[in-house]
């Protein structure tokens, strides 16, 4: 009998790659109109910063970035910069971030059974509680666990690097999700399996009552098989079109597609689990929990 799903979130509860390359490029746009630099020189200059931090929504690149180096009067620099960039990025990402079909349906009736959702992600607080947020996955998931999330960057004398309107916004709470948010040590990423354990642990639910969702092999479905949990593989957010993966690519290093799309580089299938059961679209799992019911009968 399964008493608990627990769910990885991009590229299972939507595409990460659909909405974060249009919207990187997007602020990328904004930052060459703003400043009259070669794009390729902003592309790696946002790069270096992604790439220390590892994640494509660090929210404060162009100030931590060589960009900040050539215009370091802040006030200025945060009105005509990072202000339509912030807007740029946030309204693409607004268009392409999107739930998969049959996700919210499915969350609903899992609700409706008393089934706990929790979900499970290697990327950081800050861009997963706000992700949770926007798509309103924060009012249906009990729980999301994820990585450490970002402080605001500082200057040399310890002052802020951030509008006084966005200090505001954290300090009201305007950010935060819904539902409970755990920060989990860095070296809980998977695949390792301590996470999973984790939330079992906190749920007060045998591992072997568990349902995990996800799109990676690795990262996925071996750590549900490794703990005893019923594996179901997301395989519908592997699907993902030449052009994206070129234009990922670049405007994202390896170690953050690993993280958030290690379904799509090559070689995940290789050495991997094989899932127990395959995943056309999310509401699949509905079946899969009531056969998995019968047959604990």
């Amino acid at each position: 009998m399964v008493r608990l799903v627990v769910t990885d979130m991009d590229g299972t509860l939507y595409s990460w790659i659909d909405y974060i390359v249009p919207a990187v490029e997007a602020l990328v746009g904004s930052v060459e109109r703003s400043t009259g630099w070669p794009r390729i020189k902003i592309v790696q200059a946002l790069k270096k910063v992604y790439s220390k931090y590892e994640s494509n929504e660090y929210p404060f690149v162009l100030q931590e970035s060589e960009i900040f180096d050539a215009f370091p009067e802040f006030g200025s620099f945060d009105k005509l910069i990072i202000e339509p960039a912030r807007t740029a990025f946030v309204d693409a990402r607004k268009k392409y971030l999107q739930p998969y079909s049959g996700v919210m349906e499915t969350l609903e009736k899992l609700k409706q059974r008393g089934i706990p959702v929790v979900a499970l992600t290697d990327a950081p607080r800050n861009p997963v509680e706000l992700r949770a947020k926007m798509l309103k996955l924060d009012q249906y998931l009990d729980g999301i666990y994820c990585l450490p999330g970002f402080e605001f960057p500082k200057d040399d004398d310890g002052g802020k690097k951030i509008s006084r309107r966005i200090e505001q916004k954290e300090q009201k709470g305007e950010y935060r999700a819904a539902c409970n948010i755990v920060e989990l040590p860095r070296n809980y990423e998977k695949p390792n399996p301590l996470g999973l354990q984790r939330i079992c642990q906190d749920m007060g639910i045998s591992p072997k009552q568990t349902l995990v969702v996800g799109d990676a092999l690795k990262k996925d479905v071996a750590v549900a098989r490794e703990v005893g949990a019923v594996d179901c593989w997301a395989e519908y957010g592997t699907y993902v079109s030449l052009e994206y993966k070129e234009r990922l690519e670049i405007i994202s290093a390896p170690a953050i597609t690993k993280r958030h799309a290690a379904s799509i580089l090559e070689g995940d299938a290789r050495n991997s689990a094989h899932p127990t059961h395959r995943l056309s679209n999310f509401a699949q799992i509905l079946e899969i929990i009531d056969s998995v019911s019968e047959q604990s009968r």
